[in-house]
């Protein structure tokens, strides 16, 4: 079967459009009743062919009075069902496309939630936000829009081949009657289309911000446990530009059958008029005009049946790039004993720990051992490589242990649920994970569901935050811009800190926490890092070897591999790794 559907695509391409029109599915009585209007409408044009043999029989040959007067009355009938049946059908299947675009959107955002970290190493950030927000608008297009042209122009060419439609001298008034009603009704349209897609572009862009922040600070999310919090904002944010995109919708499907049906009332006025004139060979300009204007519009339908492949391709090939996302494995999370209200003491110990990147010939930790006792405060330091974020990056399972085992308080970690041992770690680092939002938000995204104003205000102060915050515009109201771009760099370290305060985690990690740090940013950070640490196991990751000169241990990595273990006394005076790197530390600060 695999090398069946190898040698010939289309089998491939009929499974997609398969699974493409099983969300359409969902919503099958609205689709149908959009294909069935879809049928009505197409039926409308046979109607008017078949109009036309009583018309010019009747009409202009027998010049019967009944005829002539319900003619052009069942003429503006038809059309008005086929207005009707077009816009009523326009919007029904945007409606469904609506929900199917949302639904895909909101299956996307569980999938990048519960992505493993290792997804994100491999792929792009724009490539998983061009994917929720733009190529799955490509693919619902094509769940119905092929089924629909060709039902509607097959049916539409058939009339066609009959429609006899007749046209003199007055036809070309119709246009000078109708264009300035049309222009009006467009320009009435446009002017409210403008005002929905400008909306539209602006939700969009906010989604997709708000998306690609999600996607960066990833590890945040995790760790702080906010899936379910970003999961709520996402879909607020994908439901608005569902809602905006319907209300384009109903304004666009309306130019078109609007604007024919007022052709049409003036066409049937004209032709009235015309049929009351004494006309000296109406059959012979009927058939003609029948023929140019069957001609015209049967090149045009055909036209529309030959661009159905290239709607099709373009949109199969958005569905693999959807469908891919949405097939990608998420985070093994198998773990069964629950740690519910309740805190680690903070008990380390990683036993012949190795691992090894998918995409790296070797390994970055090889058979490391190291045990951390419950409130201990060490520094992992190394050259860049050694293995001290990787080390650290699997205490919260943000990689998944290959070889070796990891125990927390005696526990193995993935006896434990993801929720449950990532509550019991708080993270501050140089990469500094701030929302475009308010300061308030972003200390509460420690504890996003039991962060009171109070609690935000106490975890300020304890971060050595309060002063500057207060200091700011609107204070902890204040909007610090995308990822903290109107704050220093102490400052967004100090609400960073604050935020880990408010989490109040038994472990916490300093990965590198004031290495981009100027010296009295540092001072102030490291201030509110060591009241952060009291009473906790910490676990510091630092280039500055200065600022770790006060740890009571300090472990030094070296290739993947504990080389050595001590204080910053001890290490010196064995004259080992860590003197090296210590001396040339020091060297580098005297030149700078």
């Amino acid at each position: 079967m695999t090398n069946k559907r190898s040698r010939f695509p289309l089998f491939k391409d009929i499974r997609l459009y398969g699974r493409l029109l099983s969300y359409v599915m969902v919503y099958k009585w609205y689709f149908f009743l959009g294909l069935s209007l879809v049928v009505l409408f197409a039926l409308t044009t046979p109607a008017v062919a078949v109009l036309m043999k009583p018309l010019l029989d009747g009409s202009f040959v027998q010049r019967d009075p009944d005829y002539i007067l319900w003619t052009p009355i069942i003429l503006i009938i038809i059309f008005a069902i086929r207005g009707i049946a077009s816009y009523l059908h326009g919007v029904c299947m945007s409606w469904v496309l609506g929900y199917v675009v949302y639904d895909l959107q909101t299956q996307m955002i569980d999938r990048m939630i519960a992505f493993p970290t290792q997804f994100y190493d491999d792929i792009s950030a724009a490539q998983i936000n061009i994917r929720i927000s733009s190529d799955v608008n490509q693919l619902t297009d094509t769940a119905s829009t092929v089924v629909i042209t060709i039902i509607r122009e097959s049916l539409t060419i058939l009339g066609l081949l009959i429609w006899i439609f007749i046209l003199d001298w007055a036809l070309s008034l119709i246009l000078l009657i109708a264009t300035p009603l049309i222009a009006t009704l467009v320009a009435f349209i446009a002017r409210r289309l403008r005002k929905l897609y400008r909306d539209f572009m602006q939700m969009g862009e906010r989604l997709l911000a708000h998306l690609q922040e999600v996607t960066a600070y990833h590890r945040l999310v995790k760790l702080y446990q906010t899936q379910n919090y970003e999961r709520e904002r996402l879909y607020n944010y994908a439901n608005r530009v569902r809602q905006l995109k319907l209300k384009q919708a109903v304004a666009s499907h309306l130019t078109v059958p609007a604007a024919e049906f007022i052709s049409t009332v003036v066409i049937a006025c004209t032709v009235y008029f015309s049929l009351t004139r004494d006309l000296t060979d109406p059959l012979t300009v009927g058939g003609f005009v029948s023929f140019m204007a069957a001609l015209a519009l049967i090149s045009s339908s055909l036209k529309k049946l030959l661009r159905v492949n290239e709607m099709l391709q373009a949109g199969l090939t958005a569905s693999e790039r959807v469908f891919f996302l949405i097939d990608q494995e998420v985070e093994i999370d198998e773990g069964k004993r629950s740690m519910i209200d309740k805190k680690v003491d903070g008990e380390i110990q990683f036993r012949n720990i190795t691992y090894k990147y998918p995409k790296s010939d070797a390994s970055s930790l090889n058979e490391v051992s190291l045990d951390i006792k419950p409130r201990q405060t060490i520094a992992l330091v190394g050259s860049s490589g050694s293995g001290k974020s990787t080390l650290t990056s699997l205490i919260p399972r943000l990689y998944e242990i290959q070889d070796g085992t990891l125990l927390v308080d005696g526990v193995d970690i993935r006896e434990y649920t993801l929720a449950d041992i990532r509550s019991q770690i708080a993270l501050v680092s140089q990469d500094i994970f701030l929302f475009d939002d308010t300061v308030a938000v972003n200390i509460a995204y420690g504890n996003i569901e039991n962060a009171t104003d109070e609690k935000i205000r106490e975890a300020a102060k304890s971060a050595y935050a309060l002063d500057f915050i207060e200091n700011l515009p609107n204070g902890f109201d204040t909007q610090i811009g995308e990822r903290g771009v109107r704050l220093s760099g102490g400052q967004k370290q100090r609400i960073a800190i604050a935020r880990a305060f408010i989490k109040d985690a038994p472990i916490l990690i300093f990965d590198e926490a004031t290495s981009s740090l100027d010296t009295k940013s540092e001072f102030e950070v490291r201030k509110a890092l060591d009241a952060l640490g009291e009473g906790r196991t910490v676990i510091i990751v630092a280039h500055r070897l200065a600022s770790i000169e006060h740890v009571e241990r300090i472990v030094v990595l070296s290739e993947g591999r504990i080389v050595e273990d001590g204080t910053h006394q001890e290490l010196l005076a064995r004259e080992g790794h860590y003197y090296q790197l210590y001396t040339v530390y020091k060297e580098t600060e005297e030149q700078n």
